[in-house]
């Protein structure tokens, strides 16, 4: 397990990742969000964006990337909150950078920070891992 190679304060690895339209298109086929916010510059500079918006699902789906190495590791997804602060724009590179806040005996917590070319912070996370029995 990595609890005994990890302590509360450890930094993970932090990633980035552009976001593409076609991840947009393909986001919004799966989950039937067709928003032209997220398609259309027009349809997004009338809601008052400089352009396009990803959906804020996908940058959810994208941001808990970072907790893959623990899920390799014996740990599951047992709860995901995620708070946005800002919109990612269709084409950026954002930043997923994590902590972890807390460790037990089974759990483990991570605290994540999004953040774009735009914004120094468009999401805050928070990501509780638990291991398998």
């Amino acid at each position: 397990m990595l609890a005994d190679s990890i302590k509360a304060g450890d930094v993970l690895k932090p990633f980035h990742i552009e976001v593409t339209e076609q991840m947009v298109r393909k986001y919004g086929e799966v989950s039937g969000d067709f928003n032209p916010i997220h398609f259309e510059d027009r349809a997004a500079k009338e809601k008052g964006f400089p352009a396009k918006i990803i959906h804020g699902m996908l940058s959810m789906a994208i941001t808990s990337n970072i907790v893959e190495p623990y899920l390799q590791k014996g740990y599951w997804v047992k709860s995901y909150e995620m708070k946005f602060k800002a919109p990612v724009f269709v084409g950026e590179t954002v930043t997923i950078e994590g902590t972890i806040s807390a460790l037990e005996k089974e759990s483990v917590t991570i605290d994540i920070r999004v953040s774009s070319p735009t914004y120094p912070q468009v999401a805050k996370s928070e990501i509780l891992l638990h291991v398998y029995k």
